[in-house]
């Protein structure tokens, strides 16, 4: 008789390390700040997709602000220890930001 954790689906974890991590001011949300060759992969995929200026500006906000609560992303403060022990196991956003946001 198998147990009931092998028959669960197998999920795929992608550990990311050497990065900068972010977090929310409003609601803790952490997120990772993409390079600029993860954003260029990103914006490739689109390119068969003829977006007009509107879409192209909504694609884009989604990489400016949190995914959660909408805060927009240059207001995001370094991710401290607690920030990112809370948010272990849990999806964290990519956000495309300035060097300087979260360093204020």
């Amino acid at each position: 008789m198998a147990s009931a954790e092998s028959e669960l689906p197998r999920r795929s974890r992608t550990v990311l390390t050497n990065r900068r991590f972010l977090s929310c001011r409003e609601c803790g949300w952490v997120h990772y700040v993409m390079t600029e060759e993860e954003k260029e992969t990103s914006d490739r995929f689109l390119e068969r997709y003829q977006l007009t200026a509107k879409e192209r500006f909504l694609y884009e906000s989604a990489f400016r602000q949190c995914l959660r609560c909408e805060t927009p992303a240059n207001a995001f403060r370094m991710a401290e220890e607690a920030d990112l022990a809370r948010a272990a196991g849990h999806v964290v956003t990519p956000v495309f930001v300035d060097a300087t946001v979260g360093t204020q």
